[in-house]
């Protein structure tokens, strides 16, 4: 299924405040029940999947999550839709729109609680087609 490319550090020099994508009472809510591994019907976009270490990470890290159009159609990145799979689900894309691009999203630092936080992401084609993933963080205390 999906990935992200994260790696640990701190954010380069220069770079903005970084984000909250999960907040601690969000994370204290109940994992979705729901199985949202959507299986992709029609050849929407690929979402790239490069993991995080097993370990997880720590701090402050960076989230990316690279698109793979199909057959060249553009991804439309006002589409796309990144989900946080808790009950109820809390939609994240408002805190990562700025980072969110054709190519895929590209945080360069975000910070979220410990613990494992499931999430989904939904990428849609200029066709309207529908590519889903999932990424599963790991961050250690």
């Amino acid at each position: 299924m999906a990935g992200a490319l994260l790696s640990a550090g701190a954010a380069p020099a220069g770079a903005t405040e970084p984000v909250q994508l999960i907040t601690a009472e969000e994370a204290r809510l109940p994992p979705s029940e729901s199985d949202d591994t959507v299986r992709n019907i029609t050849r929407g976009p690929g979402i790239d999947a490069v993991s995080p270490s097993a370990v997880g990470v720590t701090g402050t890290f960076r989230f990316a999550v690279k698109f793979k159009p199909r057959n060249g159609v553009e991804i439309d990145p006002e589409a796309v839709r990144v989900t946080y799979l808790r009950e109820p689900h809390i939609d994240l894309t408002a805190r990562l729109r700025e980072f969110i691009s054709a190519d895929g999203i590209e945080a360069p630092a975000v910070v979220v609680p410990p613990g494992e936080h499931a999430i989904a992401i939904e990428a849609v084609d200029v066709e309207g087609r529908t590519g889903r993933g999932q990424v599963i963080l790991t961050v250690n205390p």
